[in-house]
């Protein structure tokens, strides 16, 4: 049945759920071009929802717009998760050890905010993008007294790519007790072992990405 006629949004997410599965199960290749007038008729949709859905994919960083070419597909490798992730969790470790005897009590008052309605929320496609804001929010306000700018600098340069929360789904309540457990660091004013839990929580999604993209490939 064509999709024209459900609501906007749903197609859009029905489209980018469809395009990243492809690249993350290897239907899609490294250098593929994603033609958008195939995958419109594939998908049953206009050219319009394509376009968004090749937007979101090129902020997630699994596709690239070049010139005269179009959408070519990048996709996360194992061995680029293992490098960002690995050099994330060393240099946002760094930061929020050193950034922790500079966070105010406002500060520690925004982090139980950001953390209870992470807690609270139930992740789909329509809450990914609140969910990836508020998890940046969290991070971002734990390392933001780190005195070291260079630190801040790399890690903001490396980031990690927003892909959608609910790939991660059946792991979220882990997550959130990682979250937590971040928090009582901060509470209880211990650099070393707010480093400890950091790095663990970055490694430890690196590990349930690198299963998941495993199991998905089993499944073709």
């Amino acid at each position: 049945m064509k999709k024209n006629s459900e609501d906007k949004s749903t197609v859009v997410k029905y489209v980018t759920k469809s395009l990243r599965k492809a690249i993350l199960d290897g239907t899609l290749k490294n250098g593929d071009r994603l033609i958008q007038e195939e995958w419109a008729e594939r998908l049953e949709v206009s050219r319009m929802p394509i376009r968004e859905a090749l937007t979101q994919l090129q902020m997630e960083g699994l596709v690239e717009m070049v010139p005269h070419k179009g959408a070519v597909v990048t996709p996360i490798t194992r061995d680029n998760i293992e490098e960002i992730y690995h050099t994330r969790a060393m240099l946002e470790g760094l930061a929020v050890e050193k950034s922790l005897p500079f966070l105010t009590d406002e500060d520690k008052n925004l982090l139980q905010q950001i953390l209870i309605q992470m807690e609270e929320l139930e992740i789909s496609d329509e809450t990914n993008d609140q969910y990836i804001l508020l998890n940046n929010t969290f991070h971002e306000t734990l390392r933001k007294g780190c005195p070291w700018p260079r630190v801040q600098k790399m890690v903001e340069t490396l980031g990690i790519s927003p892909i959608a929360p609910n790939l991660l789904v059946d792991y979220y309540s882990e997550t959130q007790r990682e979250h937590r457990m971040i928090y009582q660091a901060v509470l209880r004013d211990d650099p070393s072992e707010l480093r400890a839990v950091v790095e663990y929580h970055i490694l430890r999604t690196k590990n349930n990405l690198i299963k998941y993209m495993k199991e998905l490939n089993q499944k073709k």
